[in-house]
């Protein structure tokens, strides 16, 4: 993603071809098309009247100005092509976004088919039956032929190559359509209003036949704005190559919504200024629309012929091609640019997140004419039944943007903000619910067919997001229950509608034969209904299980990771505590070897005897237990290992008394400080020679030594015993191949006087099977949880006799494999010459 800034610069300069009055006409010639010219005599006049709908069209720009201010400021902030999904995704995730996406998609490819099969309604009214060659079928009334077919699959092709290959010329050609859109409606209605003798022509103001006051007509009307405006956020998908700040993309936006304004509203002029002068009001010609053909029954057609002649004609039909124009060029780039950044995202395969050396995401494109070819077939009236529900995926893409600026203006404090955001949420929630509810609104019952296809868009909406959560293997879908309820919503409300609907037009069939036709249908509908609900359940089932097994391993995972957390800070603060000892022991041998150096320096006879020797014993000291000090700095580095069980001995040959002497180095002198009888003892063992870890050895003599220190007062006595219980004897082993092995048993036992340890501690170290529990304890049991983890290594057993105010001892046996004498380094035996 691209970081915001001023100027707007990038090393990519061929990229940054968008000028103002490109983005402008990017904004405005998506939002306008073919029909701003269809919809005065269809939907705005019967409805509402000529004042009624130009007042909805006026407040419903209100309303895409707050929408805009939102996702304007969003624009500023996360400079994306990927427009609304990409700002979904930064502001409530990978869920959220999809369901963005998967709006933004089957609106923009809708109004892309819809004007794609206008230019063949366009030619049947201006040239005939020209097209009507080949094979012929019908499909909901409206009839296919070949070479209608024909023609809409060019016009697709030829955009689709324009957009991918049309390089630099795409912004000046879609700019001069975009202009000629505008002043072409400018220059008719002017035209027409210089030509026309009617007056009163706005007479009556609202419809008066259909049922409802003024203010209900206004208001329907106005729930449909999302179908006029939608595609004018469409320059979302350009921010990345804009040559001006973004922070003027809202004045643009302004601009393009007040442009989008004059252009519905001057043809609903048109229409009700041009009426045949024999009907003596627009409601009167309305009425006879139905027994009219050619350009008569259409109220735009019809005022412009009639007093423009065949030269304003021919300006109606330059300035409709040229909505056609923008609106599919301008919706195949900003759906290719929004299918890249899913692909970029892995909801669609990685070949389409390439793009050209312009930046145009040529694969993208043509996966966009790849899903259209089908369309032809389908008719124009198929098409018509999907555009009337794009008011609703518009709807939920404009709340998704508004919920993202009220969060980010929360955020970051902005009343403001949040006021715009909450505003434009709450908007677009009416937006949503008020035309897809039957009878709620005048005129806003959608059609059988239009109810059926919302529910199969929102079934492979599921169908899909199940796919990506099922295939997503960085775990990023799946995160939110809010978008799990929504698309549960989604699918059983339009699945519900549809079939109400459905069986609301098939009642009169009873009037006509009777109940069985009726049953016949319901029965079918009930059944096609029971399906998709089968489907929905099937499908969130899996969802909703593999959600919860992912929070189960997630759980685990987290309870797994705190216990590690505390593996470690126990490892690593007993690691510290015998760190401390060695470095007391290092400090305490310097110091000695320094004073002994300081009694030469004060004799100046020479130097004596007995500083000599305290001196190299001071060294020879220090040497050993630096030794010991390097391992454990090592040892800190598998923290991770034993908290994993993977810790492995690594047995050497080894004098076992040599481990005691090290031990004892250490603790002389902090046993001296406090007063304590510190004796090490070895019995004498007929096997000295063993393999062990000769460092965790000492670690367990460290452990459990520095723990009777703990309990032992000043004056008290601690005794270190090893001693070798019975005679060597063979284990057959059989690694690699057959071979026997010595062994003996030894025991080590460490007896204190002190106070003794608590009953509760010494059951836990000796009875307890999982040694990992002792970590969650604090103080002694720490260093606890480390021998007893160290002995279970070694496989060997551990006993405490302990007495309150009778001292403690604990036994510890121990099995080792026999090494030979001469396999021991030799410095070890001259270490232990002298040993104890």
């Amino acid at each position: 993603m691209n970081t915001p800034n001023d100027a707007g610069t990038s090393s990519n300069n061929n990229v940054r071809l968008l000028y103002p009055l490109n983005v402008w006409a990017l904004s405005f010639g998506c939002a306008v098309g073919w029909g701003a010219f269809m919809m005065p005599g269809n939907l705005f006049l019967p409805h509402a009247g000529p004042v009624g709908s130009i007042l909805a069209i006026a407040l419903g720009s209100i309303t895409m100005l707050i929408i805009g201010a939102n996702f304007c400021k969003l624009a500023q902030k996360y400079r994306d092509n990927g427009g609304f999904y990409a700002y979904v995704q930064q502001v409530m995730g990978h869920d959220h976004a999809f369901l963005a996406a998967w709006a933004l998609i089957v609106t923009y490819l809708s109004i892309i088919w819809a004007n794609a099969t206008a230019v063949v309604v366009l030619v049947r009214f201006f040239f005939g039956d020209i097209l009507q060659k080949g094979f012929h079928y019908q499909v909901a009334g409206f009839d296919v032929y070949a070479g209608e077919m024909i023609t809409t699959w060019a016009v697709l092709i030829a955009f689709a190559f324009f957009s991918a290959y049309g390089g630099k010329a795409k912004r000046p050609i879609h700019t001069m359509m975009a202009l000629l859109l505008f002043f072409g409606v400018v220059l008719l209605f002017c035209g027409v209003l210089a030509m026309s003798t009617n007056h009163a022509s706005f007479y009556p103001a609202f419809d008066p036949d259909i049922g409802g006051t003024p203010t209900l007509q206004i208001f329907s009307m106005l729930m449909v704005t999302p179908w006029m405006f939608f595609g004018y956020e469409s320059i979302t998908h350009g921010g990345e190559e804009f040559r001006f700040p973004i922070q003027r993309t809202f004045p643009i936006i302004i601009g393009a919504v007040i442009a989008a304004f004059l252009a519905y509203s001057l043809p609903i002029a048109i229409a009700v200024i041009g009426r045949p002068p024999e009907f003596a009001t627009w409601h009167d010609y309305l009425l006879a629309l139905s027994h009219l053909q050619g350009f008569d029954s259409l109220p735009v057609f019809h005022g412009v012929e009639s007093l423009l002649g065949p030269g304003g004609l021919a300006l109606l039909a330059a300035t409709v091609l040229a909505g056609i124009f923008t609106g599919v060029n301008g919706l195949y780039r900003g759906c290719s640019f929004l299918l890249q950044s899913m692909a970029k995202n892995k909801l669609l395969p990685d070949i389409f997140a390439q793009q050209a050396a312009d930046g145009t995401p040529r694969k993208a494109v043509f996966l966009i004419l790849l899903v259209s070819l089908p369309i032809p077939f389908l008719g124009r009236t198929a098409i018509v039944w999907l555009v009337d529900a794009i008011t609703i995926s518009g709807s939920i893409a404009y709340a998704y943007v508004s919920l993202c600026r009220y969060r980010e203006a929360k955020a970051e404090n902005s009343p403001s903000g949040k006021a715009l955001g909450a505003a434009g949420f709450i908007i677009s929630l009416f937006f949503f619910f008020c035309p897809i509810i039957p009878d709620l609104l005048l005129g806003s019952t959608l059609e059988t067919e239009s109810y059926l296809l919302l529910a199969v868009w929102s079934i492979l909406g599921l169908i899909y997001y199940w796919y990506i959560f099922k295939h997503d293997e960085q775990e990023r879908f799946g995160k939110s229950f809010s978008l799990c309820t929504v698309l549960l919503f989604l699918n059983f409300f339009s699945t519900a509608l549809w079939l109400r609907q459905a069986t609301i037009t098939k009642i009169p069939l009873a009037q006509m034969g009777g109940y069985a036709p009726v049953h016949e249908v319901l029965n079918q509908n009930s059944s096609i209904q029971l399906v998709l609900i089968m489907l929905i359940l099937l499908f969130m089932a899996d969802i909703f299980t593999t959600m919860r097994r992912r929070e189960h391993a997630m759980s685990k995972l987290v309870i797994a990771e705190q216990q590690a957390s505390r593996t470690r800070r126990a490892y690593l603060s007993n690691m510290t505590h015998d760190i401390g000892l060695t470095m007391n022991a290092i400090m305490s041998y310097v110091k000695l070897a320094r004073k002994s150096g300081e009694d030469y320096q004060d004799n100046t006879e020479g130097c004596p005897h007995n500083a000599l020797d305290g001196l190299q014993q001071g060294l020879i000291h220090t040497d050993s237990i630096s030794h010991y000090f390097l391992h454990l700095v090592k040892e800190m580095e598998k923290v991770d290992r034993i908290q994993s069980n993977t810790l492995e001995l690594y047995s050497v040959p080894t004098d076992i008394r040599y481990n005691l002497k090290q031990v004892k180095d250490i603790f002389t002198t902090q046993m001296q400080d406090k007063n304590i009888d510190f004796m090490v003892y070895t019995a004498e063992l007929e096997n000295p020679y063993v393999y062990c870890d000769k460092n965790r050895l000492q670690r367990i003599l460290l452990n459990l030594i520095s723990l009777a220190y703990e309990f032992t007062p000043a004056g008290g006595s601690i005794a270190v015993t090893l001693a070798q219980k019975g005679f060597a004897y063979h284990i057959e082993r059989t690694d690699s191949q057959r071979h026997f092995q010595l062994y003996a048993d030894y025991e080590l036992r460490i007896k204190d006087s002190g106070t003794g340890i608590p009953a509760e501690m010494s059951n836990d170290f000796v009875n307890s099977s999982d040694w990992e529990k002792l970590f969650k304890k604090i103080g002694p049991e720490r260093s606890l949880a480390i021998t007893k983890h160290l002995i279970k290594l070694f496989h060997g057993t551990v006993n405490i006799i302990t007495e309150p105010g009778q001292g403690t001892e604990i036994i510890i046996s121990l099995t080792l494999a026999l090494a030979k004498q001469s396999a021991v380094p030799i410095h070890l035996e001259q270490e232990t010459a002298n040993l104890i």
